[in-house]
């Protein structure tokens, strides 16, 4: 593929990555589904032009998402969690064979994640979380399970997206884009 073609892929990937974060301003609901939808477009970058392309494209949308999205959590979110996962769960697969390895490492790094994002949201962009802290310890325990939960949804659902991708779309970007 053509240098003018894999960024006139990452431009419009970044484009409607940022247009689906914006879709935080219809529901407040969508502030931790949007991110999770943006960072799944970030797999079509790695199948197509590779992972340093697809860090480049993270970054312009990381950078754009703080910028111009007014809430920060779901910038946040997907800075911190869900824009990067799918570039590193691709170079897991491709680099760590073990699969317990790979899954203990994914969730080291998600919850290091979570936290430094809780801490974000909370410290620099005052973001009130006491609402979990009201029901106590156990709360916060259960809402940590759940986000681990989470990930692992999220990853099932990235895999599937790639196997959707390659099945029915890819042919198609490599048609658009040579």
């Amino acid at each position: 593929m053509r240098e003018s073609s894999k960024a006139a892929l990452g431009g419009i990937i970044a484009a409607l990555a940022v247009s689906i974060l914006l879709l935080t301003y219809i529901s407040p609901f969508l502030v931790y589904t949007a991110p999770v939808f943006a960072g799944l477009l970030l797999l079509i970058i790695v199948s197509e032009i590779g992972y340093k392309w697809a860090l480049g494209t993270y970054t312009a949308i990381s950078i754009l998402s703080l910028f111009f999205i007014a809430d920060k959590e779901a910038a946040v979110f997907f800075v911190m969690l869900f824009g990067y996962y799918p570039i590193l769960r691709e170079l897991l697969l491709e680099k760590i064979k073990n699969a317990a390895i790979r899954v203990l490492i994914k969730f080291i790094i998600f919850n290091v994640s979570l936290a430094l994002s809780i801490l974000i949201c909370n410290f620099i962009f005052h973001i009130d979380y006491s609402d979990f802290t009201e029901g106590g310890k156990i709360f916060i325990a259960i809402i940590i399970l759940m986000l681990n939960a989470v990930l692992f949804i999220y990853d099932f659902l990235l895999a599937k997206f790639t196997l959707i991708y390659k099945k029915r779309l890819q042919k198609k970007v490599r048609q658009m884009f040579k």
